[in-house]
């Protein structure tokens, strides 16, 4: 081939060339050994050397080379070693193509200028490789120039027109990211499987262990991660939908709001739960750096991993505060010699009030209001006629111009009577645009000797209520040190100091009660009566006109953490905190005048208050625990670990309200002439214990651990204060086995797993051992002098001496899953937990005894449930994509419940019973005018089911008769309220969450990054029955005709001629039952639960999308800057769900609505 022409050598090289840049490069190049050797050989003979002991051709013009001077050669390499040292330098390109090689002289810059920006380019060809051969898609760029790459093709080939002397930079998902100077034209790199994931250590009760041999089941929530791809003003948004297996419930919308958590279904129906009632609910354990704390002081900015410890293995070391399981914080620290960073966020959002309660159209409540059969004279001031109303709303929406209109849309006719002729929307007039804002601002580096961390952050929160009183803000302060006192002694210091403060308005502003015509602003003077205008009593002047309660908490924190490492494999750790907490609480009703449309004068309190309340809490908690490590053998690795723990808790509290303020503009509690009552309290609880954990691992294939705890708790009689809590836990790395061989190019980690053990509950009301007495100071049973005396006014109720803990079982059975090179990781558990000795009154006592039963460890439950985690990140050339998705289920039984065994009443827990099981009727239809004698007298036909206690009528609900006895037949009734008798009911649906899921998508190309959060529940069934569900509907039939008929609730049964006494149905088949008579049936109809009305509360929620752009590094280093990110992100994005309009699928009830926030904001970093 060397001896063709120049022509055709040029113009071969100039085809093949081109064609080997768009095409992929290097199909079939033999990597097989080349030996050139030979003395003052010319570039010409060496190629003819290699041409006669290879398989590769040359392709060049002569001329290109005629400038390479000879040279003494001698090489011995792959061919792209041998290229690499006889052209670079020379100005030679070189591209292989199968078994042909293609030589041309390097081009030329046009000018020196262009030369001079530019830098000199050169081409450079290369493999990336693995174990296992050509790496497809990994990501070759210039360091610091991201924009400036390519991917590997098919074979694991590159070509890049690079500057010389730059640094490529190789990365693909699943191994370590390479760097390597260009020195030349060719490269070759063998990519490294990246350890880090099976290495990955995580954080676990007084320690750390590798991820890859824990043998219990835990969550680990990257805070790092999620704070990049998401703004989060609380930490409990992160929990939301990332956990599988907990349920993250919010107590309300409002900014500031506490949200409860439970993780893997109902502990316990014994425990007190915080509001002082007894539930199912057991709150896990938080732990911030190792001590008990609350989430909600807590920046997210300054969390480093989450990590939610679920099993006995896992928690069995925290024992009897762990029986809801732990939530481990761990926060931001150093670690090593660090430059100095500065660190800059800020959010700034804007929120607008979404899904609220949507009346009907106006004239469809009038309608409404006729059809109920109220009569045609309003109840609203002077009974305005219904009839004539409708006739002038019809005529004020053809012609307004047309009526004398005072205040808001208030005409009043000849007759004197008023109709008020505006719609209005209730709720959207007292909402406006929120605004909130947050600064996150930090700063750390250090030596190898001292590092340290500051860290500061502002959130201030406006709502979305049309008032001032509306309000939230949270500083945070933050700082920590480290230093290493010596080689073998290291001291750590953390002070933190938070304050929040909320500003919640009161008064009746969530009323579904007012109907859409109801004016805004005042009754005027001269249409009420009184001697000025008075302000109506709708939610937005109570707004504007009530006070606001205000409450605040101060939380100053102290964590001191000494180090001692006094021999290898050996680590001693003593830890100190003190965490002080300050709640203040204050509100004054005020005292203000407001009327109605019925023309009442009256105040919006009958008697104002000013109410004040303060707590005071200290916690005090030690940790003293010392970890050995060691091995025996080569093979044998052995971690023991052992400790000591006490915690003790001082809280006060002083409550008190002062009546009937003299000075209302200047509330105090000592300018009260009414009663003032004050109540003061204060106590004190202790945790102590001791406890161990043992890890065996035998070739990182076999893992055993063992742990226990022995804790004491004041909360028990002294007899009964300690027990012992321990669990096992045993792994399998199926993968590391040698008959897997064969799949280690895809399975990276197959790990089978379980663990059992027991765990105790302390939740119990502090001194409940001991009996109690209510004392009051102004007691009205007798007058002594004139003054009201101090007496007892309750008896001591009965109390048991003798319980103590409720014990938490749990097996744990799953399995861990990597695959290709990590790119998917997979997680599964079946858990199941046996409470045992749950507190429950003892037996049923004689109506003689006069008290109920102590509580006792009489009951017991079962819970089972599985979570399955899946998730997948990988990369093709400049975008790189990720998917994660959780799913768990629970489901609760009650086992034993001694105080219920014999009568199994519905209206209390019994065994066999499913926690959150709803009974009702079966529904098969309207009763009809064939149903009956007598439609107009309720006389049912023989043999047509009827119902006890109810003469029913055409249009009232049909239920099913499933249940005969000798006192029931062919009736509808609730039998003997028990599990053998219930009547005519069955288990209609069941309340408690099912299928809760999370998924997570991600993607990011160049810069960008799009992040999209959504979670929601499966299934759900809930009860709910109120004026958003049913036609103008409220529990007490007396107050219906008050109510407003809302949006979607205009089908309702309806008679052709009621008056006529033609009862057949205009619509059969409506949704809802009749409203004619008065509502008189309207307890049977609607306050009875049933089938056909009950709430499918399941939904899909899509929580976040964000959306962010990383400036490259190379635009902004001349600015001193090492990172600046851009974002947008919109929060609760939207819902899918079944539910009426108003009614939030997480609260279940209409409120402080939710709110759909629009933000954008910076972060950078020096």
């Amino acid at each position: 081939m060397k001896n063709l022409s120049d022509y055709l050598k040029a113009s071969l090289c100039t085809t093949a060339f081109s064609t080997a840049l768009l095409a992929p490069i290097g199909a079939q190049a033999n990597d097989n050994s080349v030996v050139v050797r030979g003395t003052g050989m010319s570039v010409a003979e060496a190629i003819e050397q290699i041409e006669k002991s290879t398989d590769y051709t040359f392709f060049y013009k002569e001329s290109d080379l005629s400038s390479i001077s000879s040279n003494d050669i001698d090489l011995n390499g792959n061919i792209y070693e041998v290229l690499a040292a006889m052209f670079d330098g020379n100005g030679i390109d070189y591209v292989v193509k199968g078994n042909e090689i293609i030589l041309r002289r390097t081009p030329e810059e046009k000018s020196n200028a262009s030369m001079q920006q530019a830098g000199e380019q050169i081409t450079v060809n290369g493999v990336v490789t693995d174990n296992m051969g050509p790496v497809i898609g990994a990501t070759v760029a210039v360091k610091d120039n991201a924009s400036l790459g390519t991917i590997t093709d098919l074979d694991g080939r590159f070509s890049l027109s690079v500057p010389k002397g730059s640094t490529l930079v190789i990365s693909f998902i699943g191994f370590t990211t390479q760097e390597v100077k260009v020195t030349g034209t060719s490269v070759r790199v063998k990519l490294v499987e990246d350890s880090k994931t099976l290495d990955e250590v995580v954080v676990v009760g007084f320690g750390t262990q590798k991820k890859a041999n824990l043998t219990g089941s835990l969550t680990t929530v990257d805070m790092e991660e999620l704070t990049a791809n998401r703004p989060l003003s609380t930490v409990s948004d992160a929990l939301q939908g990332a956990v599988p297996g907990l349920v993250v419930s919010s107590g309300g919308n409002a900014a500031g709001t506490s949200k409860s958590f439970q993780l893997r279904g109902a502990y316990s129906i014994g425990i007190q739960n915080s509001d002082g009632s007894y539930g199912n609910t057991v709150a896990p354990l938080v732990l911030i750096d190792n001590v008990e704390g609350s989430m909600d002081f807590l920046n997210p900015e300054d969390i480093e991993t989450i990590t939610v410890l679920k099993d006995a293995a896992s928690t069995a070391i925290y024992g009897a505060r762990a029986a809801g399981g732990v939530i481990l914080i761990t926060t931001k620290r150093p670690k090593g010699e660090t430059k100095f960073t500065l660190n800059y966020n800020n959010n700034f959002a804007f929120g607008k009030a979404m899904n609220l309660p949507r009346q009907a159209p106006l004239m469809d409540y009038l309608n409404a209001y006729q059809d109920a059969g109220f009569g045609d004279a309003y109840w609203a001031f002077g009974s305005p006629s219904v009839s004539l109303w409708k006739e002038y709303l019809t005529q004020y929406r053809q012609d307004p111009s047309a009526f004398n209109i005072q205040g808001d849309g208030m005409y009043r006719d000849d007759a004197g009577n008023i109709y008020y002729l505006h719609e209005h929307d209730l709720y959207k007039a007292f909402m406006e645009t929120s605004f909130q804002q947050t600064h996150n601002v930090s700063a750390s580096g250090g030596t190898d000797k001292l590092r340290y961390r500051l860290s500061g952050s502002y959130l201030s929160s406006d709502g979305v209520l049309k008032t001032d009183k509306d309000s939230y803000t949270r500083l945070n302060f933050s700082s920590f040190i480290s230093a290493d006192v010596t080689k073998w002694f290291t001291q750590e210091a953390t002070v933190s100091y938070n304050k929040n403060k909320t500003s919640s308005p009161q008064g009746n502003l969530y009323n579904t009660g007012l109907i859409s015509y109801h004016p805004e602003g005042d009754m005027p003077a001269e249409l009420s009566g009184f001697e000025t205008d008075v302000p109506f009593n709708t939610p937005l002047n109570m707004l504007l006109n009530s006070n606001a309660t205000k409450r605040s908490y101060d939380n100053p924190r102290i964590f001191l953490k000494s180090i001692l490492k006094p021999f290898k494999g050996f680590e001693a750790v003593f830890e100190y905190t003190f965490d002080k907490r300050a709640y203040n609480y204050y509100y004054y009703t005020g005292k203000w005048q407001m009327t109605d449309i019925q023309g009442a004068d009256k105040y919006n309190v009958t008697n104002d208050y000013l109410q004040e309340e303060k707590m005071y809490r200290d916690y005090n908690a030690f940790n003293i625990y010392g970890t050995y490590s060691f091995d025996i053998a080569k093979d044998h690795h052995f971690k023991l670990m052992a400790g000591f723990n006490q915690e003790f808790i001082h809280q006060e509290n002083l409550y008190a309200i002062s009546y009937d303020q003299t000075v209302i503009e200047v509330p105090a509690l000592g300018s009260g002439t009414g009663t003032l009552q004050a109540t003061d309290g204060y106590d004190e609880t202790a945790v102590r214990g001791g406890f161990f954990r043992v890890n065996y691992n035998y070739m990182d294939k076999y893992l055993l651990e063992v742990n226990g705890r022995y804790d004491g708790s004041s909360k028990f009689p002294k007899t009964n204060r300690f027990g012992f809590f321990p669990s096992v836990s045993a792994g399998w790395n199926v993968a590391q086995e040698k008959f897997m061989e064969g799949t280690r190019h895809w399975l990276d980690m197959f790990k089978i797993r379980g663990s059992y053990g027991v765990i105790g509950n302390q939740n119990v009301a502090n001194y409940s051992f001991y009996p109690t007495m209510s004392v009051s100071n102004t007691y009205n049973g007798w007058v002594v002098n004139g003054d009201r005396v101090t007496a007892i006014t309750g008896l001591p109720a009965l109390v048991s001496n003798s319980f103590t803990w409720e014990k938490v079982a749990t097996g744990d059975i799953g399995f861990d899953l990597n695959l290709f090179n990590n790119r998917f990781t997979a997680t599964f558990d079946w858990y199941q937990k046996n409470t045992t000795g749950m507190l429950a009154p003892g037996m049923q006592l004689p109506a003689v005894v006069g008290a109920s039963a102590p509580m006792q460890n009489t009951a017991d439950m079962r819970t089972r449930g599985w979570e399955l985690a899946m998730n997948w990140r990988d990369r093709i050339g400049d975008w790189g994509y990720r998917i994660g998705f959780n799913l768990s289920d629970s489901k609760s039984v009650i086992t034993k419940y001694d105080d219920n065994a014999a009568t199994k009443l519905l209206s209390d827990y019994y065994p066999g019973m499913e926690l959150g099981e709803i009974w009702g009727y079966e529904v098969e239809g309207f009763y009809t005018v064939d149903d009956f004698d007598d439609p107009a007298a309720g006389t049912l036909k023989e043999g047509i089911t009827s119902v006890e206690g109810v003469t029913v009528k055409p249009g009232d609900l049909k239920l099913r008769n499933l249940r005969d006895d000798e006192g029931s037949t062919n009736m509808i009734d609730t039998g003997e309220n028990t599990l053998d008798n219930p009547g005519d009911r069955k288990r209609i649906g069941n309340n408690l969450p099912r299928y809760l899921y999370g998924i997570t998508l991600g993607a990011n190309y160049k810069g960008f990054d799009l992040n999209i959060v959504m979670q929601g529940t499966g299934k759900r069934d809930y009860w709910i029955a109120n004026s958003l569900t049913f036609p103008m509907y409220i529990y007490s039939a007396n107050d219906m005709k008050y109510q407003p008929l809302y949006e979607g609730l205009s089908d309702y049964w309806k008679p052709v001629d009621l008056a006529g006494g033609d009862y057949t149905a205009v619509n059969p088949d409506a949704k809802f039952p009749r409203i004619y008579g008065g509502y008189e049936n309207s307890g049977y109809n609607y306050g009875r639960y049933t089938d056909r009305y009950l709430s499918d509360a399941s939904y899909f929620r899509i929580k976040n999308i964000t959306l962010s752009y990383t400036v490259p590094r190379q635009w902004i280093s001349k600015l001193a800057l090492e990172q600046l990110r851009a974002f947008i992100s919109i929060e609760n994005v939207a819902t899918f769900d079944h539910l009426p309009s108003g009614i939030d699928p997480e609260t279940l009830s209409w409120s402080y609505p939710a709110f759909r926030t629009v933000s954008f904001g910076i972060n950078f970093t020096l």
